[in-house]
């Protein structure tokens, strides 16, 4: 019987640790989701021009940040795209292997398609679209310092902000703000679920106050 007490008084001391632990655990506020890192048009502009496009390399590396920032393809989608991917007449691109294994079809502007035409014509006939000059595949850190390398001589402020799902980010941002839809986003990013989407309809501060003071700065409507 005595046994029976002890097993007894330490379960229910077990219990409320227990209890304590979830109590706890329940009451841990979530950290806020970081906001995604978004160049602005004019840092777009001066990272887009410091390539130089004379030469080989520097014409594949316009073109890939156009891709990035036009289409919002991904690091990996870059390095794994064909030439037969391209559906030229269609303006469109395949990417067959996305995230997670899922294919996507993203259209294309006409003014990323003039690049992606001009890399062509100067290309070696490697494997991959976008390949050294040894027609070997380009690899994923190549283009992440690439990137950062090419921000620094843009005087881009912030480094930390620029690198290649920045360009993403704000492809997505730039997509939202002119009307589209976040289900249409969704389909473009090739996100699975809409709520990874969502991220990009945060207000940030200084857009807020933009707002504000072109709603506030406006003259009253009519019989208010």
């Amino acid at each position: 019987m005595a046994k029976q007490g002890v097993s007894r008084r330490s379960g229910a001391g077990q219990g409320d640790y227990m209890g304590k632990r979830h109590s706890k655990a329940g009451g841990r506020k979530k950290a806020p989701r970081k906001q995604p890192d978004i160049l602005t048009e004019a840092e777009i502009r001066a990272l887009k021009a410091k390539p130089n496009t004379r030469c080989p390399t520097g014409l594949r590396n316009r073109c890939m940040l156009e891709l990035m920032h036009r289409s919002g393809l991904r690091v990996c989608e870059i390095t794994g795209l064909c030439r037969p991917d391209i559906r030229w007449s269609e303006r469109m691109v395949e990417i067959k292997r996305g995230k997670g294994g899922e294919p996507r079809t993203v259209p294309l502007l006409d003014s990323t398609l003039e690049w992606l035409a001009r890399w062509d014509e100067r290309r070696p006939r490697g494997e991959h679209f976008f390949c050294t000059l040894r027609k070997t595949k380009l690899h994923h850190s190549y283009i992440r310092e690439l990137v950062k390398r090419l921000g620094s001589k843009a005087g881009i402020e912030g480094l930390h902000r620029v690198h290649p799902h920045a360009l993403r980010h704000s492809f997505a941002t730039e997509c939202l703000r002119r009307g589209m839809n976040i289900r249409e986003v969704q389909e473009l990013l090739g996100h699975k679920d809409v709520r990874t989407t969502q991220i990009y309809l945060s207000v940030r501060p200084e857009e807020l106050a933009e707002r504000f003071r072109q709603v506030m700065g406006a003259p009253p409507a009519p019989g208010l």
